[in-house]
């Protein structure tokens, strides 16, 4: 082979992705689920634990906000719905909202 293509090879073989840091950045979290009990401005929302890996979390009320698919469609979230989301074990009062529950909403228009 020549110059060139080993240099691709090296190139894509630098853009792949390590498994291992992923599964590193999982370990850095934890699932909860909650109820919005509050919305705030700028797509942000108190949240209330109602079930958590670590039973210390239940019953905290947490600061969440809309994350990934969430934002990009605009999926609106009400006082009242059912959420799962997951926690940094960097900061526990924060959470990233990444689903609404549809069964158990509350509200009706």
């Amino acid at each position: 082979m020549g110059k060139v293509q080993d240099h691709k090879r090296a190139a894509k073989g630098r853009r792949q992705v390590d498994p291992t840091q992923q599964k590193a950045a999982a370990i850095d979290r934890f699932e909860v689920e909650g109820e919005v009990s509050q919305c705030l401005p700028n797509t942000m929302f108190y949240v209330n634990v109602t079930q958590s890996q670590y039973p210390q979390m239940v019953g905290r009320q947490l600061l969440g906000t809309l994350v990934g698919k969430m934002r990009l469609f605009r999926i609106r979230v009400l006082p009242g719905d059912a959420v799962k989301g997951y926690v940094s074990k960097y900061d526990l009062k924060k959470m990233k909202i990444t689903f609404r529950s549809t069964q158990n909403d509350t509200q009706s228009i």
